[in-house]
């Protein structure tokens, strides 16, 4: 199968790294596929936010339900742009940092009031 598009990976340790895509996996996926060090701590049903990533540029599948709400439920803990890997497919190129920090599992911390 040809590589739909190209997800350019910022890493912690200062590293860029071009691979090929597609549109059907997850950013996820796509950096089991590739051997890239991305925590992930639920099986990818987000509902950890282990495998949170910046969107330095590009366009994703909009944040379905489960994301929105965990997005949600601990907003303080969620950056602008960031998604989690698990849920956001690309639409076509996207620029993704790994963070170096690896967020908390948010099944262990207090959802936030409001």
């Amino acid at each position: 199968m040809h590589p739909e598009l190209t997800i350019t990976w910022h890493l912690p340790d200062g590293r860029t790294l071009a691979t090929p895509g597609w549109s059907k996996l997850n950013l996820l996926a796509h950096a089991d596929t590739h051997d890239l060090e991305l925590p992930q701590a639920c099986g990818g049903h987000a509902e950890c936010g282990t495998c949170r990533v910046r969107i330095l540029a590009g366009e994703l599948t909009p944040a379905r339900h489960e994301e929105r709400e965990l997005m949600t439920r601990h907003a303080r803990r969620f950056r602008q742009a960031e998604r989690l890997a698990c849920q956001a497919r690309p639409l076509g190129d996207v620029t993704v940092e790994v963070l170096a920090m690896i967020p908390p599992d948010l099944r262990d911390v207090e959802d936030e009031p409001g």
